[in-house]
């Protein structure tokens, strides 16, 4: 069956579906049984393998079923290192659902400064250092700009500023060090080497979006590799940097200008440039996708009704044929060299942060209130249980 016959799609599980949105949800032969649904903490990560998770598969409008980009990379190293790139609004939400330690999630990679690629960066420093991520700070990677202002360690630096009251608030009770951002900002224009550690290495490549100053990601651990887009159009750097193969390419696609002006709203115009001067057709994912020739394919940052989908799938299938995934949030793909087996994660809506085991030993202080609490406070010792 090929991509272009997508009668048979499972449906989305904002509309009740259970599945992972592809005709070929396994490639390759596993060597362990996988659940049909990803339970978290029930499944460990074994030696060797990656485990790719889509926090957020949205747009610049946050919404319950898609939060805006974010996906996260867990790798089978001894030290279980949590990597994440781009980090929209709503992505940690997703987070906190996977019963990972919040503690660990200190690696961020991001693509571009558009609002819905840093939404959340702002709660990662300024809220989840309240609930367990208290070793020390954020470790940030982002590409420069054409100018200062414009890239990536201007932008941490007014987060800290912009969390001046939030930071002072936690001074005592909380570790400072986990309230900063460490920034390593790198030019956006040259493809390299951004992060090698524990086995890890990431590259970033140029991309064509926006305006310059826009990256995408390669991760390379243990003879795998994932490739992530970002925002982009149809690209030759993304397309260079995947030369060798890599075994899961996460590339944005947009609907054709058409549905996407009458699923959202924008009038035709403004859909037809958005597509054009900044974003992938179904079509030129396909195209892409030809060239570099992934084990699996994934679709993001795809704006999913049971009505798009389809002709997603039919516009793509015109030009490529190979095992595609349109993905949703809490897609999630386990990478070994046997094989890619893409499912959707089975969540809790309420479950509280897991900090995890703390690396660095911290004692909260009280500090001293404000002179003018003693009189505006109202006193409560009636209202104490007795014994």
């Amino acid at each position: 069956m090929t991509n272009s016959e997508s009668m048979s799609l499972p449906v989305p599980v904002f509309a009740g579906g259970t599945k992972a949105i592809t005709m070929t949800p396994v490639v390759g032969t596993p060597r362990r049984e996988y659940a049909e649904m990803f339970i978290p903490g029930e499944e460990e990560l074994e030696d060797g393998e990656l485990r790719v998770t889509v926090l957020g598969s949205g747009n610049p409008w946050v919404t319950r079923a898609q939060a805006s980009a974010s996906i996260l990379v867990e790798v089978g190293n001894a030290e279980l290192d949590i990597l994440v790139f781009d980090l929209g609004s709503g992505s940690l939400a997703n987070y906190a659902s996977l019963k990972l330690p919040v503690n660990k999630l200190n690696k961020v990679f991001l693509t571009h400064l558009h609002a819905d690629h840093t939404g959340d960066v702002i709660t990662l420093s300024g809220s989840f250092s309240k609930v367990g991520r208290a070793d020390g700070p954020i470790y940030l990677w982002g590409p420069s700009g054409t100018e200062p202002r414009l890239g990536t360690r201007h932008f941490a630096e007014s987060i800290e500023e912009a969390l001046a009251w939030d930071t002072e608030a936690g001074r005592g009770p909380i570790n400072p060090d986990s309230m900063r951002i460490e920034t390593s900002e790198f030019d956006f224009s040259q493809t390299g080497v951004v992060y090698e550690e524990n086995g890890v290495k990431v590259t970033s490549f140029p991309v064509v979006h926006a305006l310059s100053g826009a990256v995408g990601y390669r991760l390379d651990f243990a003879d795998l590799s994932f490739a992530y887009s970002g925002d982009t159009c149809a690209c030759w750097p993304l397309v260079r940097a995947c030369e060798g193969g890599v075994d899961l390419l996460i590339h944005e696609c947009f609907p054709p200008a058409g549905v996407l002006a009458a699923a959202s709203g924008l009038s035709i115009e403004r859909a037809t440039i958005a597509l054009n001067a900044a974003h992938t057709s179904p079509s030129a994912a396909g195209k892409v996708f030809e060239l570099v020739k992934p084990r699996v394919a994934g679709l993001w940052h795809t704006l999913l009704s049971p009505q798009v989908i389809p002709l997603v799938f039919s516009e793509l299938g015109a030009v490529y044929d190979g095992p595609v995934v349109q993905t949703q949030d809490l897609t999630v793909f386990n990478v070994t060299k046997e094989a890619l087996v893409a499912r959707q994660a089975k969540v809790s809506d309420q479950l509280p942060p897991i900090p995890g085991e703390q690396r660095v030993a911290y004692t909260p202080v009280a500090t001293a209130p404000p002179h003018w609490w003693a009189e505006a406070r109202i006193p409560l010792d009636d209202t104490q249980a007795t014994a």
